[in-house]
């Protein structure tokens, strides 16, 4: 068990070059882990329980009492992500729709559960943070297809419920299922069973990018400047995300703990859902959007949360927490 741990933090301290290795691999050998694409669902069933299990019904409802953050953080990734990106992909790719739907698809789907990872090594809001990704990921089955169907429903025939019944699958009820653990044992499971899953979970990640790295095969071994195109613009949508959440924030003159999740759950998304949604439910040419995006994710969040540190209010709290510790320190 030492050595999982070993290995888990050593993916967590290396995340985004571990993911550009998985990538890379998948796209050299898509003939050999394409056969991982049959137990995706499973796979992301397992890594939703997994990063599911710090906290319950009483956290969720905390947050939801102070409801300003988490409707900012939801408006921004429901609404307004979701509509700059189909007006770009529409602007960008009139004669190639599916590349649209994918960049959509991609930006209807919920935040990132990586994102407790890079809030809690962050000093963020960590309940605020539990509290979104839980009732995003619980509400999920509803408002992906919902937002697919409203956008892009003339594009593509969408399978409504065969997508729910997966989402359902892949996010929602491990979701609940680790909740209702969570509450029933008093959170001793956030203690106990968390961190012996955790390893399994990054594994589990890194086996889905791998199996979706293989549908961007055909496209990345024949680029297209309309390739190209795309995938500047999924860059730049990720970029464009962060940026948002953390302007809201500012706006709002919430603390920097505070802004700094909202900016990175804002800027996040569970990108692995939606390739395997993508892979089931549309074309081929759908994929390509959504399973590109892991290439550069973890590296472009690792890039802004240096970026939010770097800022006035990110120096502050970083002299706060310095001296935190040199108190405790004295008191020692």
């Amino acid at each position: 068990m030492e050595t999982l741990y070993r290995i888990d933090g050593f993916v967590s301290r290396h995340m985004a070059p571990v993911v550009l290795c998985c990538v890379a691999v998948g796209i050299a050998f898509p003939e050999v882990f394409s056969r991982i694409n049959t137990v995706t669902v499973a796979l992301f069933a397992f890594m939703t329980f997994a990063n599911s299990l710090g906290g319950g019904f009483r956290e969720l409802w905390q947050e939801i009492r102070r409801p300003l953050p988490v409707a900012v953080i939801f408006v921004l990734l429901h609404v307004v992500m979701p509509l700059i990106t189909l007006g770009l992909g529409t602007v960008l790719f009139p004669q190639a729709p599916l590349f649209t739907t994918g960049l959509v698809l991609e930006y209807a789907i919920p935040t990132g559960v990586a994102s407790l990872m890079w809030v809690g090594m962050n000093r963020g809001n960590t309940s605020l943070c539990l509290s979104v990704v839980l009732l995003d990921t619980l509400l999920s089955p509803l408002v992906v297809p919902l937002t697919m169907r409203l956008l892009v429903g003339s594009v593509v025939e969408l399978d409504t419920w065969g997508m729910m019944g997966d989402l359902m699958v892949m996010v929602a009820l491990p979701a609940l299922a680790a909740m209702v653990l969570f509450q029933t044992t008093g959170g001793a499971v956030a203690r106990t069973l968390k961190p012996r899953l955790a390893p399994f979970a990054k594994l589990a990640l890194l086996m889905i990018i791998l199996a979706n790295a293989t549908g961007c095969a055909p496209f990345l071994r024949n680029l297209t400047p309309t390739l190209v195109t795309v995938m500047a613009a999924a860059f730049f949508l990720c970029l464009l995300g962060f940026f948002l959440g953390y302007w809201a924030g500012r706006l709002l003159k919430l603390d920097f703990a505070t802004v700094q999740t909202v900016a990175l759950n804002s800027g996040m998304r569970n990108i692995s859902a939606g390739a395997v949604l993508a892979m089931a439910f549309f074309p081929a040419d759908v994929l390509f959007p959504v399973a590109f995006s892991p290439v550069f994710l973890q590296a472009t969040t690792a890039f802004i949360v240096k970026a939010l540190r770097a800022t006035k209010p990110g120096r502050a709290d970083e002299a706060a927490y310095r001296r935190s510790l040199e108190t405790a320190g004295e008191d020692v």
